[in-house]
């Protein structure tokens, strides 16, 4: 099967599937820089379709994750990277003629909602940071928290796909660090926007 890596606008899709019964699910969906690309393996009647108000965005077979125990296996797991275009607004996974999982964009992702706060270490909580806030869950919009210790450049992922900005950033994950950087993403599956970023110093 041939892989290629893309760097664009795209959207990450991961979810599962069953033939025998025609269904399946849409876990999630994140924004992503970089896709990888398969151009051959899909499955004819397992399908991802993308819909705007203009009518069909794209329409694409599935690609699943195979393991050499059960390489034809009638149900499993799947990870697509669709690209995200600004009338994208549905993603619904086919089997056969069934609609079996659909993700729909999020609203509202750009505009204010209740500030988003992390808390420094404290006597009650000494190796945790907290961050919290009063957003209420928005349907098709979820948060992720993602932490970066003064000796790395990159950030390192710590949840995803959560309804509201609540999670803890525990700071043994970072031995020898002496500050970490915090931020909160919220997401509508196809884009992003930085809700919270703050350093803390221990």
């Amino acid at each position: 099967m041939n892989k290629t890596l893309t760097k664009g606008k795209y959207a990450q899709v991961v979810g599962t599937f069953d033939l025998h019964d025609s269904s399946g699910t849409i876990d999630y969906v994140t924004p992503v820089d970089v896709a990888t690309e398969t151009s051959e393996g899909g499955i004819a009647n397992l399908r991802l379709i993308g819909e705007g108000p203009s009518g069909v965005v794209f329409d694409m077979p599935v690609h699943p994750q195979r393991n050499s125990c059960a390489p034809h296996a009638e149900s499993g797991t799947f990870e697509e990277f669709v690209q995200v275009t600004p009338g994208l607004r549905t993603v619904k996974l086919m089997v056969g003629a069934t609609v079996a999982a659909r993700y729909e964009r999020g609203l509202g992702l750009d505009l204010a909602g209740p500030p988003v706060t992390v808390a420094g270490l404290s006597l009650s909580s000494p190796y945790k940071m907290l961050i919290s806030s009063a957003a209420l869950p928005t349907p098709g919009v979820t948060y992720s928290v993602q932490a970066k210790p003064d000796s790395s450049s990159s950030w390192m992922t710590l949840a995803v796909g959560l309804d509201a900005p609540n999670s803890e950033v525990n700071i043994n994950q970072f031995p020898g660090a002496s500050k970490i950087e915090v931020r909160v993403l919220r997401t509508d599956g196809f884009t992003e926007t930085e809700v919270l970023r703050e350093t803390k110093q221990f």
